[in-house]
Parts: structure tokens; C-alpha cells; sequence
């Protein structure tokens, strides 16, 4: 069994090692610098940019293969007479120095034929800096021939012109400027606490996962537990899938894979995120103001996509960690066909790791598997193990019409066997937990022209949980069920009705199906509950950028008609961003949101005791829609690689029930419905260097129950956390990443017994009698990570990378929940489930 397990880790192994083995023999002959630079430009995929008379006499010998591209560049500054510039990280400037002389220049905007003023004119990579005057003229002494000259200006994209230029007229050169119009692409802020992380001008936060830079705790680029490191974003209990977003549970957010809604989005009942990264392009994450085209969720907005283009050449890699090992490759077929694949499987049903010993830990304290496992005469065996598989089939019909399919499938297994041996019984049990996830999408995108475009999906996601609990001592077996099936289609059109106007419509349609079964034997019970909703949705959406790109406004109303009900609900939204000068943005953001599912917690039918949450549909009575209002108000302040960030908002939640929050005190068994209001305030100053990048971000938050018929009617929310605070720090050195951060937030809420009459005895049991609810706190969270990764080169074609994680470096305990219990003796016991102790991961990674 164990060597079936292994069999395709081994070959991957064996697969990665053949290509370890393969190398090329330099040649050692002199030849023309042209075509080394030539073959650079495709080894690194890097312009540079050079006048044919520099080059063309100069011959060395070729560099080796092996180099980086810095040790490259090293390698032709130390052998030729030139001057190497890096433009951007991928564009080389090629020149020789001369005497210094003077440039002037007038600028101007090629619509307006308006003077330019303000620009910023410097000679890159130098001191030497000067700004445009109210004419557009500008002057600058001391620049050698060949130099880049960068003008820049916040309406104006940044151009670089050739010091020579200037040389050509006896007179100061006229530049025209085109003012840049980017209204998708626009942003506000990028490298925003680590590389890769970007904050548009739309209101949302955009990642691009595989270039995003070191954050604390992660050596790997998990998708969810990246955007909890941004304010307002957090896990009360500690999970990476239960995101909570400005005070809403996790339920309440819409989280996208490729366009397909996902009901499940962790392994390891919460603590990995289900998405492997490492075929995904960007992860886009929006707090207040989203798209009219997105739906369902009150809360926040959780965009992941993958890569969308075929590959040019064959890529791919793989690696491994404590948890897991994984495998994904980028394949093209031809020019016009390609398909990308991803796989990872957990190791921990066959290798015992101090990693998984800490998230075992966390996941089943309070459960049946741990207190099963104390009991006398019984012997206990459980496994578990994660996998996920993504393909995805990309066809081009031309670079105009393109046609996806994506498939994604997400599983988590336990079994949990239990055994007595004693002169009286044999016997045993196994149980079983099992999650899935399957997500099925077909997307066609049709360029009809420069200003018009469209865009079809149609889908299919399929969530289940599938529990068998055994009893030991008897015959008693209860078998829970809990599915959810959604099928839909989106159909999307954008028009260019203005070089400053882009406008959205579209239709989407989905029906929505969730069943809940229980089967128990003794006594025989069955019961299948199964409602389905039909939704139809007609949206438009306008982004508007001004004409010198300090305005941008985004809007759009959704109209929702949810067909078992009849009822029609406009949701309205809207986002604006005004850029006040260069350096300071102001902000505003608004929208209603509805949602038709909802997730219930039943602590007394748990799957296990490890899950507690099944997904149910509004039914407009006892469960109502939910429904949300949220508004915010912001401003930021960037300069010289200084940024601030502050955003005041105000959420309201229409439609939640008792079931959905999970109480644990004298609320736990009442039915009924109300809401939540979030005040809060968040704040976030960031500094970069080169090599550094440290923050620091304050979240405040007052989130408050009301609930018209309990006593009393507004109390603070389970996920009321006051006060939040986050300091990081990122250090590159060389080819080393480096980070450690601290998180601290004041204790949840909790419901504690009263003193001196804590329980009260009749005829129909023991109950405990409570305080206030929510009246006191838990003890203050505090928790500090480090991370480190080194990256090196195998050979020409294969890079490496190592790393090292530390969770909780200093072993906090933190009780992350507290409830009480009567024991059999009439008195409480008090139940606390921790946070995870500390916890060190390693991973090695090669990808070519």
C-alpha cells in the first residue's frame, strides 16, 4: 500500500532529476557581442536597446549559461567598454560615456497643445533631477551622450528618451505627451507591503501570486492566508479559508475560481487554502464597491483567476513541503491549442511530520477524535489526506476569438477507526468524514472590434460532506449529508462608447439546489430536506476615466428577480477615486448586496465534531435573504516610497438568523432573525527601500448584534474584534527573502456562567445560567511568524528555491473560543480551544 502511495511521488522525483542532469558545454570561442546579447534576450526574456555602431565591433567570449541575469549584465560591464541601464526589470539600455554637456526641452500635451507643467525630468539611475515650469521648459547641465532621460508626470505615462536625442535640433526639443487613459489597469499603489501586491484605482486590491514577494509565515504563495496580511481582513479562528472581511463571517463572501462560485475553499478542515497558486495569474479582493456583475455575497469579494494564455514554451515545476508534494506544467500544442494542469496530495497519511502533528492538533481538539482517544480500553486509529487537481484546455481561434475550459476538484478524507479489545466485547468501528469540491467551466471571449467585446460562461459546481459516525458500543450508525449543486450561465458585453467611457452588460442565470440528509438506523430516522432557487439578474456597469486621469469612477446597478419567491431587489454600487495632486488620493465606495445561501451551525449535529457548518437556502420566512448596505469613505498619501492608507466604513446586515452564528450560551437553541452593524476604521503606513518593506496597520472595529426578540436585543457580535494590530517587515539580501511579522487583537466576545448560581437542576436536566451574552472577553491574541526563502539557479533552464517557516515562534497559547458544559456531577467544566502552537515548515521547489 505504501509503495502504491509512493509510486508517483518517485516518478516526479525521477522526472525532476533527469532534467537536474541535463546541461549544455559552453563554448569557449570569441564571437560577436550581437549575438550573445541576441541569445541573452531569449535565455532572459529581455530588450535591449542599443545603436548597431556601439556592438558591432566588439567580440568576447560568451558568458556561461548558468549566470542570472545580474551575474550576466556583471559579466558584459567587466568585458566591454559600455554602460548597461536597466529601464525596467526586463529593458536594457547599451551605451558608451562621453563629455557632459546641456538638454532643454519644452513639453507639451499633444490633444490640448497646453504647456506641461510640473513634470518630473531626471537623468535616470543619477541625482541629477530638475521639473518642467509653467511654459514646459526645462534644463538640465551635465548629461553624457546616451544617457536615459525619464520625464514623468501623474496625468502623463512615464516616457524615456535617449540623452542623443537632444542633439539632433540646435534648438530645445518640443516633446509631445499623451495623457494616459488606463482605466482598467490604473493604479494607486504597487509593491503595496510586498512585491506583487497592487491597489487599483476600482477599489480593489489586486495579487499577482507568482511574482508577489515574502510575506511572515509563508514560503509558499497560499492564496487566502496572503490577503489576511491587509486591514480589515482576518480569521477569528485562526483558519485560512474562514476569512472574516470587515467583521462578516465567511459564508457571507463570494469567492470565485475562474468566474465558478466555490462553496469550499480549504484543506485540512480550514487551515490550507484549496487552490494551488501556482497556475494562478492574479487574485483580486474587493471590500466595498464591486462590479455589478458580481452576486450573491454580502460581504467581500474573492477573485481568483488563473493563467489565460498558452504558453509560448513548455513550463512547469514541482516541489514539496511538511504537508504535501505537488506538480503543475504549462503545455502548448501548437500556437492556437495548450493545456496547463496543477496536482497536490497531502503526505500526511503515510509520513508523521511535527507540521502536521501541530494542525492535527488544532483541527480536532474538542472533537470525537479527541475524546474518544482518552477513553479507557479504547484504541484509536485516524487518517487523513488532502488532494487537489486543476486542468484547464485553452483554444485560440484567432488572437480575437479564444475559447477555456477549466476543471477543478478539492478533496478531504478522514477516517477515524475505533477498537475495543477486552474478556467481555471485540469489536470495532470505522468512521468517516469526506469533503468535496467540483468545479466545471467553459468560457468563450469574442473581440469584435477595438471598442466592443464580449464574453460567455456557463458552469457547474458541485459541493458535498459526507459523514458516517459509528457508535462503539452498539449498532447505532448516523449517516449526514450536505450538498450543494450550482449551475449557471453569464453572459457579458463591454463597449468603448467613449475613449473615457467603458460600459458593462449582462445577464447571468443560475439555479441553486442544497439538499440535507440524515439517516440514522437505531432508531430508524431518515430525513432529506431539498430546496432549490432560480435566480435571474440583469446588470450594467460604467467605468469613467477623466481626461487628465485624476477622476476615476466606477458604477453600475444589479436588478435580481429570485424566482420561487417573486421578488425583484436592485442593488446599487458604485466606487470613485480623485487624485488631489500627485501624492494624495481620496476615495468613497458604496453598495447593496444580496445573498440566497447561508451556512448554519449546529453544534449538536456536527460531522465528527469538526464540522459544524452546513450550507442551507433561504426559504423568506425563518431564513430570510440576507441582505447588506455598505458605505466607506478614504484617503492616501504616497511619496518617495511612503504610503498611507486610512478608510472609515459602515456595514449593515439585514436577514441573519440565530443559526447562522453559532452561539454558545443561552441563545443556542432560540430561532430567530435580525442584523449586524460594523463601525470601523482602518489604517495602514508602509515604507520601502530597495531591500526593505515595513508596515504597520491599526483595524478598529465595533460590530453589534440586534436581535428583536432576545434579551437583551443588541450585544456585541462573536466576530466583534475591537481592536486589530499588524507589524511586518521584508528584507531582501542577494538571493535571500526574509520575513517576520506580529499580529495582536483584543479577545472575542464570550458569554460566561453566573457566579454563585451557575446551574439549575429540574426534571428535565442541567442548564447553565448565563451573564449578559457576550458581556466579557477572552485574554488578548498575540502571535508572532518568520519565513525565509533562498533562491538559486540548478542549471540554464532550472531554478530552485528552499525555504523555512515558523508559526508562532514564541509557542503563544491563545484561546481563540471558551463555552462550558455540566458535567456529570452538576458542576461546569469549561472547555477552551486554542490557537496552534508552534509550528516550522520547510519546502524545495524547482521549476524550469
Amino acid at each position: 500500500m505504501v509503495v502504491k502511495k509512493l509510486k508517483p511521488f518517485l516518478i516526479l522525483i525521477c522526472f525532476l532529476y533527469s532534467v537536474l542532469n541535463y546541461s549544455q558545454n559552453l563554448n569557449k570561442e570569441l564571437k560577436p557581442l550581437s549575438e550573445i546579447l541576441s541569445a541573452a534576450k531569449k535565455q532572459y526574456k529581455v530588450n535591449f536597446t542599443f545603436a548597431n555602431k556601439i556592438v558591432s565591433r566588439i567580440n568576447i567570449i560568451p558568458y556561461n549559461n548558468s549566470f542570472t541575469l545580474k551575474e550576466t549584465i556583471q559579466y558584459l560591464k567587466n568585458n566591454t567598454p559600455l554602460i548597461f541601464t536597466f529601464l525596467t526589470s526586463n529593458n536594457i539600455l547599451i551605451n558608451k560615456e562621453i563629455n557632459n554637456y546641456s538638454i532643454c526641452g519644452y513639453l507639451i500635451d499633444i490633444n490640448t497643445k497646453k504647456s506641461v507643467e510640473n513634470a518630473h525630468i531626471k537623468v535616470f539611475n543619477t541625482a541629477i533631477n530638475t521639473i518642467s515650469n509653467s511654459t514646459g521648459y526645462f534644463n538640465i547641465n551635465k548629461t553624457n551622450e546616451n544617457q536615459v532621460i525619464e520625464i514623468s508626470h501623474i496625468s502623463y505615462p512615464t516616457i524615456y528618451l535617449n540623452s542623443t536625442d537632444f542633439l539632433l535640433d540646435d534648438n530645445c526639443l518640443t516633446i509631445s505627451l499623451s495623457q494616459k487613459i488606463e482605466k482598467l489597469e490604473e493604479v494607486i499603489l504597487t509593491n503595496y507591503l510586498t512585491t506583487g501586491i497592487t491597489i487599483k484605482t476600482d477599489n480593489s486590491i489586486s495579487i499577482d501570486v507568482l511574482n508577489s514577494g515574502i510575506l511572515p509565515g509563508l514560503i509558499e504563495p497560499d492564496i487566502l492566508q496572503k490577503i489576511q496580511a491587509i486591514p480589515g481582513i482576518s480569521s477569528v479562528n485562526e483558519t485560512i479559508s474562514n476569512i472574516n472581511i470587515r467583521g462578516g463571517p465567511n459564508d457571507q463572501n463570494l469567492l470565485l475560481w475562474d468566474g465558478i462560485r466555490m462553496y469550499h475553499s480549504g484543506h485540512f478542515f480550514g487551515l490550507i487554502s484549496a487552490f494551488n497558486p501556482y497556475l494562478t495569474d492574479k487574485v483580486t479582493l474587493i471590500k466595498n464597491g464591486s462590479n455589478s456583475q458580481f452576486n450573491d455575497a454580502v460581504s467581500g469579494t474573492i477573485n481568483i483567476e488563473t493563467i489565460n494564455e498558452i504558453s509560448e514554451e513548455i513550463k512547469g515545476g514541482g516541489g514539496f513541503n511538511l504537508l504535501n508534494v505537488d506538480a503543475y506544467a504549462q503545455v502548448p500544442i501548437s500556437k492556437k491549442v495548450g493545456f496547463q494542469f496543477s496536482g497536490r496530495r497531502s503526505v500526511t497519511d503515510f509520513i508523521d511530520t511535527p507540521t502536521f502533528d501541530q494542525y492535527y492538533k488544532k483541527t480536532f481538539q474538542d472533537s470525537k477524535i479527541t475524546s474518544t482517544t482518552l477513553t479507557e480500553n479504547i484504541e484509536t486509529n485516524s487518517t487523513f489526506d488532502f488532494s487537489d487537481f486543476s486542468f484547464k484546455l485553452l483554444y485560440d481561434f484567432n488572437k480575437n476569438h479564444k475559447f477555456r475550459v477549466s476543471y477543478l476538484n478539492v478533496a478531504n478524507n478522514f477516517h477515524f477507526k475505533e477498537a475495543i479489545q477486552s474478556a467481555e466485547i471485540s469489536e470495532s468501528k470505522t468512521s468517516e468524514l469526506e469533503q468535496s469540491n467540483v468545479a466545471v467551466g467553459l468560457q468563450v471571449t469574442n473581440m469584435w472590434n477595438s471598442k466592443f467585446k464580449t464574453f460567455f460562461q456557463t458552469y457547474y459546481t458541485k459541493y458535498n460532506v459526507h459523514a458516517e459516525n459509528f457508535s462503539l458500543l452498539n449498532e447505532q450508525r448516523l449517516i449526514q449529508v450536505n450538498e450543494v449543486l450550482e449551475t449557471g450561465l453569464k453572459l457579458n458585453s463591454y463597449y468603448q462608447i467613449h475613449k473615457n467611457i467603458e460600459l458593462l452588460n449582462g445577464y447571468h442565470f443560475y439555479e441553486l439546489g442544497i439538499t440535507n440528509k440524515e439517516d440514522v438506523n437505531l432508531p430508524l430516522f431518515i430525513r432529506t430536506i431539498k430546496n432549490v432557487i432560480r435566480n435571474h439578474s440583469f446588470y450594467s456597469n460604467a467605468n469613467f476615466t477623466s481626461n487628465n486621469a485624476k477622476t476615476f469612477i466606477n458604477t453600475g446597478v444589479r436588478l435580481n428577480y429570485v424566482e420561487k419567491f417573486k421578488t425583484f431587489i436592485v442593488e446599487p454600487r458604485i466606487n470613485a477615486l480623485h487624485k488631489i495632486n500627485s501624492n494624495i488620493s481620496v476615495k468613497i465606495a458604496g453598495e447593496f448586496k444580496s445573498q440566497n445561501a447561508t451556512q448554519i451551525i449546529d453544534l449538536q449535529e456536527d460531522f465528527l465534531g469538526v464540522g459544524k457548518r452546513r450550507w442551507t437556502l433561504a426559504n423568506n420566512s425563518s431564513i430570510p435573504i440576507i441582505k447588506s448596505k455598505q458605505a466607506s469613505i478614504g484617503i492616501n498619501y504616497k511619496k518617495n516610497n511612503f504610503f498611507i492608507d486610512l478608510e472609515g466604513f459602515y456595514k449593515t446586515v439585514n436577514g441573519i438568523t440565530t443559526a447562522n452564528q453559532g452561539f454558545q450560551n443561552q441563545n443556542q437553541f432560540i430561532k430567530t432573525s435580525g442584523n449586524y452593524t460594523v463601525k470601523g476604521v482602518e489604517f495602514l503606513v508602509n515604507k520601502k527601500t530597495e531591500s526593505f518593506s515595513t508596515w504597520l496597520s491599526y483595524t478598529y472595529n465595533k460590530n453589534e448584534y440586534e436581535f428583536n426578540e432576545l434579551t437583551p436585543s443588541i450585544f456585541p457580535n462573536n466576530l466583534d474584534i475591537r481592536h486589530s494590530i499588524s507589524f511586518g517587515n521584508t528584507y531582501t539580501y542577494k538571493k535571500f527573502d526574509i520575513a517576520l511579522g506580529l499580529n495582536w487583537r483584543t479577545g472575542k466576545p464570550n458569554t460566561t456562567p453566573i457566579n454563585n448560581n451557575a446551574v439549575t437542576t429540574n426534571s428535565l436536566g442541567s442548564s447553565i445560567n448565563y451573564n449578559t451574552p457576550n458581556s466579557e472577553r477572552l485574554s488578548d491574541y498575540f502571535r508572532a511568524d518568520f519565513s525565509s526563502t533562498y533562491k538559486f539557479k540548478l542549471n540554464r533552464k532550472i531554478n530552485g528555491m528552499a525555504g523555512i517557516s515558523i508559526l508562532n515562534i514564541f509557542n503563544t497559547e491563545n484561546i481563540l473560543n471558551t463555552y462550558y458544559k455540566v458535567n456529570s456531577e452538576d458542576l461546569i467544566d469549561e472547555v477552551n480551544n486554542t490557537s496552534i502552537g508552534i509550528t516550522p515548515n520547510i519546502t524545495f521547489r524547482v521549476s524550469f
